[in-house]
């Protein structure tokens, strides 16, 4: 019987994350029409995930409403 602590870990790779300083920034970000849609799961007050493909779309708009994103890619090889 497995314990309620008992959690399989999952890995997901090729996932965008938006994680920004202040929680009201996702906030404003969420409720923008135009990247709003493309944030499928928060998963705190200050980090998000974008819709698989998204990534490009989602820096350039970000850009474009002037912020100033960081952008990190990795490549993992398991």
């Amino acid at each position: 019987m497995a314990n309620a602590n008992d959690a399989e870990a999952v890995l997901h790779t090729h996932l965008t994350l938006i994680e920004v300083a202040e929680p009201e920034i996702l906030h404003e970000l969420r409720a923008d029409r135009r990247i709003g849609p493309l944030i499928v799961a928060q998963l705190s007050d200050r980090v998000a995930v974008a819709a698989p493909g998204s990534a490009k779309e989602v820096v350039q708009y970000l850009l474009k409403a002037g912020h100033t994103p960081k952008v990190i890619e990795l490549g993992v090889s398991l």
